[in-house]
């Protein structure tokens, strides 16, 4: 009899340790991937200046407009496309 309480302990002693160690298995924190890798990802709009060809065939310039968010503003001749002079897409929003 004293044999199976000692069995008994031991299981359950190493299905304890078992779980001790998924636990800290599924909380340990994951890979991470390099700077560089993470930099490659990252998704850049690409930078426009006043001078250069917009997508639709018109060309970039300044409109002479302020805005009190973006600052100064470029807009292309030919399309209602806008940026900042730092070359950020505006990206307009209907009206709800």
């Amino acid at each position: 009899m004293n044999y199976v309480v000692g069995v008994l302990v031991l299981v359950v002693v190493a299905f304890v340790g078992l779980g001790l160690v998924v636990v800290h298995h599924e909380n340990s924190p994951g890979t991470r991937p390099s700077v560089a890798a993470a930099r490659r990802a990252v998704w850049r709009s690409p930078v426009v200046s006043p001078g250069e060809p917009c997508r639709c065939g018109g060309t970039l310039a300044s409109t002479g407009e302020v805005s009190q968010r973006f600052g100064a503003m470029i807009g292309c001749s030919d399309c209602d496309r806008s940026w900042t002079v730092d070359g950020r897409r505006i990206r307009a929003r209907r009206p709800a």
